[in-house]
């Protein structure tokens, strides 16, 4: 075969990495102000050696976002985005259910738990298997966009093609492993992301998540948080959610605002509090040889591994990726509307966990977050890209003829083609509509 006609690789990837240093993200500060912090933490750490794995991991979680964020550059690229995702989340949804170590909080759940073999172990950081909260953590990231958009394909009568089967099977999955992990911040998560989608289409939803939180907080507020507590370990609760386990959390939290004072500027080293807390603020209540990971909150958590300065960087990639979702939701409708409600309650789910629990920055289960985050980006980029291009002039092309090609839409550079929807019998023809200004 003559050398022209060969496929040129390295000229592929030079051009992919030209791609990828070429965007623009709303999230390229915060980002970039992470990795200037990065040097910062390396040098605070009491062992280089033990925190490059967290290291790498964030650096491969960097590349996964700006990759993710490349290839998106149409709606079909998306799509196949998208089923990479799902792909990944069903795979870690499996492996959690015959790498994780179980822990016993519900009688009816711990019964199918103990059932389950446990294939996988002796890994670096999980000798014992994937802990259950870090395997919720993980699977909130999926769960909320699939039940999303199962809904929608429900309404468009899509379920029996085989996208919706192939949906249904891995929503089904990854659903059932995160109510396996009895992970009351999971769950806790997961309800409040449920609620935060149903309130996004719902007016009476909306009342009554409003009536809800009123009355929450009415009763914290008339008999306190010890009653709460007490009520938590005392009272019917356990019975369905396992004996809370409050003190441990109040003791590293603790912990963790000690070291945060200890070293506001630097941080004490990515992944280090893990040591550094059983040297510098000892936690009596805490058996020696439990190995208490992370701060069991992602904000704290950061500022340990850089600093206060890195806990603004990591507030604001949250901030700016919420902003970005309700951009699109305004833009948004049908599959498009549905997707991003579901990244919402994906960000709303996670922020929950976050606050009781972590998979902190450069943790190997934290790779999808990246991805999920690039997928956000994506497609705040394609909408705005489309509703800039429809403010100059928009052609719409509108078919109804029964065949697989998608019906699209097209102007100037926006998105070549739609995700395909249900069509009827007809014909097709073009309708021209012009907004120029």
């Amino acid at each position: 075969m003559p050398s022209s006609m060969k496929p040129d690789s390295d000229s592929t990837t030079r051009a992919l990495a030209r791609r990828v240093l070429a965007i623009r993200t709303p999230l390229d500060w915060p980002i970039g102000l992470l990795l200037f912090l990065l040097p910062v933490s390396l040098w605070a750490t009491f062992d280089i050696r033990f925190s490059l794995p967290k290291v790498v991991g964030l650096l491969l979680g960097l590349a996964i976002f700006y990759a993710t964020v490349a290839y998106i550059g149409s709606a079909e690229h998306l799509v196949r985005a998208l089923i990479l995702y799902f792909l990944l989340g069903t795979g870690i949804a499996a492996l959690g259910l015959i790498g994780t170590s179980w822990l016993y909080k519900n009688p009816l759940l711990s019964e199918v738990t103990q059932r389950l073999p446990q294939w996988i172990g002796g890994l670096p950081g999980a000798a014992e298997g994937f802990h259950p909260n870090e395997v919720a953590g993980v699977l909130l990231w999926f769960v909320p966009l699939q039940l999303a958009l199962l809904v929608w394909f429900g309404r468009q009568s899509r379920l029996r093609t085989w996208r919706g089967i192939a949906l249904c099977f891995s929503t089904v999955l990854t659903t059932l492993t995160l109510v396996l992990t009895q992970s009351r911040g999971g769950l806790l998560g997961l309800a409040a992301g449920l609620a935060v989608m149903g309130a996004g289409v719902d007016r009476r939803v909306r009342t009554a998540v409003a009536l809800l939180s009123i009355v929450a907080l009415v009763i914290v507020a008339v008999q306190g948080p010890a009653w709460v507590d007490a009520a938590l370990r005392e009272g019917v609760a356990p019975e369905v959610l396992g004996r809370s386990n409050w003190s441990f959390r109040i003791g590293v939290w603790r912990a963790a605002l000690s070291g945060i004072a200890d070293f506001p500027f630097t941080g004490m080293g990515l992944g280090t509090f893990r040591r550094v807390a059983r040297v510098l603020y000892p936690l009596a209540s805490v058996p020696p040889d439990y190995d208490i990971a992370h701060a069991h909150n992602g904000f704290l958590q950061a500022a340990l591994d850089f600093g206060v300065v890195g806990l603004f960087a990591y507030t604001a990639i949250w901030f700016l990726s919420a902003k970005m979702i309700l951009s699109s939701l305004q833009q948004a409708e049908n599959w498009w509307r549905a997707t991003a409600l579901g990244f919402g309650g994906c960000l709303v789910s996670s922020f929950v966990y976050n606050l009781m629990d972590t998979v902190a920055l450069g943790a190997k289960g934290g790779l999808p977050w990246w991805m999920m985050l690039g997928l956000i980006v994506g497609i705040f980029r394609l909408l705005s890209d489309s509703a800039r291009d429809e403010g100059t002039c928009a052609t719409v092309w509108r078919c109804t003829l029964p065949t697989s090609r998608p019906c699209s839409t097209r102007c100037g550079n926006s998105m070549a083609s739609l995700i395909p929807t249900p069509k009827p019998k007809g014909s097709c023809f073009t309708s021209l509509n012009m907004h120029c200004d």
